[in-house]
């Protein structure tokens, strides 16, 4: 799906609700797995990933940044250990409990500053006038 997203704090803020949704599913994941054995914590990075999107650069200022089509889903890797237990599994119940939970904030923040956005973008268009 190919959407065009000129507006630059759209664009932010639909990137910071598609990480912040990837995060939390990997998060639930390893929740769901805390009594296998042997199962190791995951974690998603997205630091690997290039910011203008498709492995294409700017090599001149007055070139147009690419817009993304779709997010990328981030590299799963092994989340830094903090305790293993004598079955080998990794997760820890109350770092991952506090992530969902920052993550759950962060997420209804980028929600509701994007669903003022569009008020804003919508009041512009209707130049104040109510759309009742």
């Amino acid at each position: 799906m190919n959407i065009q997203r000129p507006d630059s704090m759209v664009n932010a803020l639909h990137t910071t609700l598609a990480k912040t949704s990837r995060r939390s599913e990997v998060a639930a994941s390893n929740l769901a797995n805390v009594d296998t054995p042997g199962y190791r914590s995951l974690e998603v990075r997205f630091d690997d990933v290039l910011s203008l999107g498709g492995g294409l650069r700017r090599t001149d200022g007055r070139h147009l940044q690419p817009v993304r089509s779709e997010p990328h889903d981030g590299t799963l890797v092994d989340s830094p250990a903090t305790r293993i237990r004598e079955d080998g599994n990794t997760v820890n119940i109350d770092r991952t409990m506090t992530q969902l939970t920052l993550l759950q904030g962060r997420y209804r923040a980028s929600a509701e500053l994007l669903r003022k956005r569009f008020a804003l973008l919508t009041y512009a268009v209707t130049d104040g006038r109510s759309s009742r």
